[in-house]
């Protein structure tokens, strides 16, 4: 049985353009999972999702704050993952080619948050059969 996720998307400078997108997105399945990233510079891994990452349509990474100090990764065969990105905003990956952006599929994130507070990281996953 498919899942349709909605995605609407409002961009609005004041005074300057205004770019709006509705769109659909059917996927077989879905996985929303929240973590807590304890504080201190250490590396957390988390599951993304059960099935073969490269089925990945969709991945939504939140976080009940942002800083320079949060990154992720997304883990590789030697179990450290590839190049850290910053999670300074909410990122939104949806379609092959955003998932691109990550070098490999996702199937495990290692998070490491060199902040002073412990940060909950909200992953909202899509995926087709």
């Amino acid at each position: 049985m498919s899942v349709t996720i909605s995605l609407i998307v409002n961009v609005q400078i004041p005074g300057g353009p205004k770019v709006s997108s509705t769109q659909t997105l059917d996927v077989a399945g879905y996985d929303s999972n929240e973590y807590v990233i304890p504080h201190g510079g250490a590396d957390h891994t988390v599951d993304v999702q059960p099935s073969d990452a490269s089925h990945v349509k969709l991945l939504l990474i939140s976080a009940d704050h942002y800083a320079d100090t949060l990154t992720y990764k997304v883990k590789d065969e030697t179990g450290t993952g590839t190049h850290p990105v910053k999670l300074d905003t909410q990122q939104l990956l949806v379609g092959a080619g955003a998932m691109s952006l990550l070098e490999k599929a996702p199937k495990q994130l290692v998070f490491n948050n060199g902040g002073a507070a412990d940060a909950t990281v909200q992953i909202l996953v899509g995926r087709s059969a």
